[in-house]
């Protein structure tokens, strides 16, 4: 799950930084076969558990022909497998939800299912047959009927470091009741679903170093910041990631404002692994061009104010106009992890209006120094993004708020940095950014709260 917190930490600065810029202007997991509404356990180290549900249509036999059927499918997947090592898929079941009267008059229904699933690698792609068996189950009176298929998928083994993605296919279903076979029943994936299950990193691993100091001698924990170092560069594997959307939101303290960010997408994200000590952090790297943003906002809490907002680098008097991405990754028990990002960006602020009339700020009017913006990220998936933001509740005061700095160079007239610093810069501020590889559904816990406007203004 490194993968994802990194690929997601590469995203959250820069989303951060947009945000702050702005202010200023499925789980798998094993089921019991007869009972699906059993909690699933938790994975186990080295494990991660997914669950995704899709919805099909289903022919059954006549007079019921064509029903919707939801397809829950549950699994436990390795995080890390060493590349020509098979990658083994434990827990793998098929809950189908079939409506009322689907069977017709049967009482009782046995058989088996299959289903074909996708192991892709890059361009590689490799159909993986399963065959499951689905035990007897009641059909009841009135109501949904629940049938449970279990069935072992076949060990997967792929020779190239990377990422494989896990997809599941079109279902089927053998059927018997009362020791009379019915028809085959087929189905089809309803459109525009994502059916990518999950995701193993790939990875040439190495053997593990030898321990320094003393033998018997164990490392003292110590602050957060200082056990999420990076390891050296040298040490590292880097892996090739997707490009990431991001989205935002922050609130700046003084103005009493909030703000949504414009998306915008973080590339040439590399997921840096130490492939000796797969479970302690890694790094992540990636590159970010944040557009200009156009913000409203009440100065003073009454004089409505906008402006035009741009975050940069800080070489950014070079004319170099990339923000680069460089954070770090914690692995958790369950399989997610905890991703820590620092940023440090100049803040342009340009195109003022107090009131609607022009102010003229000059084309120099910068935050005095950098703002730096400390975010967190728990549960962040590697793979698919997460949320990574500030928070008063962290544990860590690094990362609860930040602070907005003055603004110094601002007008041509008249000095406006006094004017323009009283109404937004101070501490208190929080900021939020939402991470999502590109190509997948937003999903909830992969967006901040409130990012979406309410109906009436979209």
């Amino acid at each position: 799950m490194t993968q994802q917190v990194r690929r997601a930490l590469g995203r959250l600065p820069v989303l951060a930084g947009v945000i702050l810029l702005a202010g200023v202007s499925g789980t798998l997991s094993s089921s019991a076969a007869t009972d699906p509404a059993t909690p699933s356990p938790a994975p186990s180290q080295g494990a991660t558990a997914a669950h995704l549900s899709l919805a099909n249509t289903c022919v059954f036999p006549d007079p019921a022909g064509r029903r919707p059927v939801t397809v829950d499918t549950k699994a436990t997947l390795p995080k890390v497998v060493q590349t020509g090592k098979p990658v083994q898929v434990k827990d793998f079941s098929l809950t189908f939800t079939v409506g009322e009267g689907a069977l017709g008059a049967a009482t009782e229904v046995a058989g088996g299912a299959t289903v074909e699933l996708t192991a892709a690698n890059g361009d590689k792609k490799t159909p993986i047959p399963v065959t499951m068996t689905i035990p007897a189950t009641k059909v009841p009176a009135t109501g949904e009927l629940k049938l449970v298929a279990t069935g072992k998928v076949p060990d997967i083994q792929l020779k190239v470091p990377g990422e494989l993605r896990l997809s599941t296919g079109v279902p089927s279903l053998a059927l018997t009741a009362a020791e009379t076979p019915l028809a085959p029943i087929t189905c089809t994936q309803d459109p525009d679903q994502d059916t990518l299950l999950g995701s193993v990193a790939l990875l040439p691993l190495g053997k593990p170093k030898p321990q320094s100091g003393k033998p018997g001698e164990q490392k003292k924990p110590g602050a957060e910041a200082k056990a999420a170092e990076s390891p050296e560069d040298g040490d590292l594997f880097p892996i090739a990631l997707q490009p990431f959307e991001l989205q935002g939101t922050s609130t700046v303290s003084k103005l009493g404002a909030f703000a949504r960010l414009k998306p915008a997408f973080m590339v040439n994200a590399v997921w840096h692994v130490d492939l000796e000590n797969t479970e302690g952090p890694g790094k992540i790297t990636g590159t970010v061009i944040m557009p200009p943003s156009r913000m409203t906002f009440l100065g003073f809490g009454f004089v409505p104010v906008s402006a035009t907002m741009e975050l940069l680098p800080e070489d950014y008097a070079t004319g170099n106009h990339i923000i680069d991405v460089d954070g770090v990754s914690i692995p958790e028990p369950e399989g997610s992890s905890t991703v820590l990002t620092p940023l440090k960006v100049y803040g342009k602020l340009s195109e003022v209006t107090v009131n609607g009339v022009s102010l003229d700020v000059g084309d120099r009017c910068f935050t005095a120094e950098p703002i730096r913006i400390n975010l967190r990220g728990e549960k962040y998936g590697m793979f698919t993004g997460g949320v990574v933001r500030t928070d008063p509740k962290w544990p860590d005061p690094a990362y609860r708020e930040f602070t907005l700095p003055p603004l110094s160079g601002c007008g041509v007239k008249e000095d406006l940095d006094s004017l323009l610093s009283g109404m937004a810069s101070g501490p208190g501020n929080q900021a939020c950014v939402g991470i999502n590889q590109v190509g997948l559904p937003w999903d909830a816990e992969r967006k901040c709260a409130g990012v979406d406007p309410p109906v009436a203004r979209r």
